[in-house]
């Protein structure tokens, strides 16, 4: 990480807002394991790999235990990703020439890898179970049983009740996707495709068709680089193919992303981070003004334009946006119906298992109505409620910090909902779980879950609650040299199909934390 010294607080934090915006809409997020090991395995016409610099991007980053993933050790992204990856290398071993051992050819480091990977495989088959949980990769139900069919069709030997529970899983959400009416035009299977099922795409004669139906103007499949892969290994698409190419050249280290683009996701997150600290730039509109724009048009905001696809969370997010243009929430609100269940509100048609976060954005959304809302922000606050832990905090299913999700629900219920709700539960978690030098983290001190903290606290302050002036400092000091932190110096803590950090996103929550931690903003007694 590199550190600048010598500019006073308040310039640094300037800056960094400065360096963020003129790429905000196009930073993407970090490469991972998964996608980067699909992408791996396309071929040039006379089949040699097509992107080598994706294979050296796997050897570089095999875990000491012989398994990919992200820097937090989370069982199930290790296991999708290490599935990857082994058949990644699998197919380069079965379609490369050889090389004496200890050459770069497969008889080297990639048959030391796939004996290393396949240990990893089977040690964890033999754990009895599926390591699921709270935290689950997008298509978990569909990329185990696909990927662990094809290496044993490659001989790759796996206990024969490897992962049995996923098969219920599986099963399960493939009744949801008929129940949704989504079918093949599901969120999950769009950007799952490269282990898609044939019972949901009505027979393996319709997949390269189905396939091709789903391909977005810019060439991928659900903005996901391993179904895009997929496609142009099945139908040969020159746009697939133009869209690999052009993420190849646009990756520093060969590594593939978990999703690009994600111009809406990351302007609306980002950009929420910031207005929450009073720091938006007026450069900032001009992103405000598109999104508004697409809710206008179409009724909803998804995360990409490239993945058209009804979503309640962007749009919600880009409603909770619209005051900073000026404009009245309240006549929106009306769109975010279409996403309403039972007892809480769905982020996509079919979906396994409700989000904590998207319920909260949906909250604050309708937080600017609350009379013509009561009975929607009554269900939501329950579901909220009803999803807290004893100790006061959240999970959700699309990050595995508490500290976001607890941020999350902190803006929705902070100071827009009266009554107690147990939320000095929640202030007294987050006081009580900083670490020594300043930072939070499930895992050890991290910025990205350290700054979700310090927003938290601060949407829950008040004049008999400030933020602690000791525990604002200390994660002040522990927040500054990561104004200056290059995308890899933060961990992978969001979940797509594996675990990875939207860069952007990041480092406006570093931004604004840092901002509001400032020693100058922190009451004078301490807490």
């Amino acid at each position: 990480m590199t550190t600048v010294s010598g500019r006073p607080p308040a310039r640094r934090i300037q800056d960094a807002v400065n360096r963020l915006m003129p790429h905000l809409g196009d930073t993407g997020t970090c490469p991972d394991s998964y996608n980067t090991a699909f992408v791996s395995r396309v071929r040039s016409p006379g089949g040699s790999p097509r992107y080598p610099r994706a294979l050296q991007w796997l050897r570089a980053r095999q875990h000491p235990d012989g398994s990919w993933g992200g820097r937090i050790g989370l069982p199930v992204d290790r296991l999708t990703s290490t599935l990857a990856a082994v058949r990644a290398l699998v197919d380069y071993a079965d379609t490369a020439p050889p090389g004496p051992s200890g050459s770069s050819g497969p008889s080297g480091w990639v048959t030391g890898a796939l004996e290393r990977g396949v240990g990893y495989l089977r040690s964890s088959a033999s754990g009895g179970g599926c390591p699921s949980g709270p935290h689950e990769p997008i298509g978990l139900e569909f990329v185990v049983p696909e990927l662990t069919r094809q290496l044993r069709a490659h001989g790759v030997r796996l206990p024969p009740q490897a992962w049995p529970d996923i098969h219920a899983l599986r099963q399960d959400k493939l009744a949801r996707m008929a129940a949704s009416a989504a079918g093949p035009g599901s969120p999950s299977l769009r950007y799952c495709m490269e282990v898609a099922p044939d019972e949901a795409l009505a027979g393996a004669a319709m997949t390269m068709q189905m396939m091709q139906t789903m391909q977005s103007p810019g060439g991928s499949v659900g903005c996901s680089p391993a179904a895009t892969a997929a496609l142009w290994q099945k139908t040969g698409s020159p746009r697939a193919l133009a869209y690999l190419d052009a993420l190849s050249c646009r990756s520093a280290d060969g590594g593939a992303p978990e999703v690009h683009p994600m111009e809406a996701f990351e302007i609306g997150w980002s950009l929420y981070h910031l207005g929450r600290a009073g720091l938006l730039p007026s450069r900032a509109m001009t992103h405000l003004g598109s999104l508004a724009g697409e809710l206008d048009r179409r009724g909803w905001v998804g995360f990409s334009r490239e993945f058209p696809v009804p979503e309640a969370d962007t749009t919600a997010m880009t409603i909770n946006l619209l005051p900073h243009l000026g404009r009245n929430p309240a006549p929106s609100l009306g769109l975010l119906l279409r996403y309403e269940a039972g007892d809480h509100f769905f982020h996509y048609p079919g979906e396994r298992g409700a989000s904590v976060s998207v319920n909260a954005r949906l909250l604050e959304a309708f937080n600017h109505s609350p009379d013509a809302y009561a009975a929607q922000r009554r269900k939501l606050i329950g579901f909220l409620c009803d999803t807290r832990t004893a100790d006061g905090y959240w999970l959700d299913k699309w990050h595995v910090s508490p500290y976001y999700a607890t941020a999350h629900v902190s803006f929705a219920l902070g100071r827009s909902v009266s009554g107690d709700l147990g939320l000095s539960a929640t202030r007294r978690w987050l006081i009580g779980t900083q670490h020594a030098d300043g930072s939070w983290g499930i895992d050890g001190g991290q910025p990205e879950e350290t700054a979700y903290a310090i927003l938290a606290l601060d949407a829950l302050a008040d004049r008999r609650s400030p933020i602690p002036s000791r525990t604002a400092a200390a994660a002040h000091r522990y927040l500054m040299p990561f104004l200056d932190a290059e995308p890899h110096d933060f961990a992978e803590l969001w979940l797509g199909k594996s675990l990875f950090t939207p860069t952007a996103v990041v480092q406006s929550a570093v931004i604004a934390a840092t901002h509001l931690s400032r020693p100058c903003r922190a009451p004078a007694a301490g807490g």
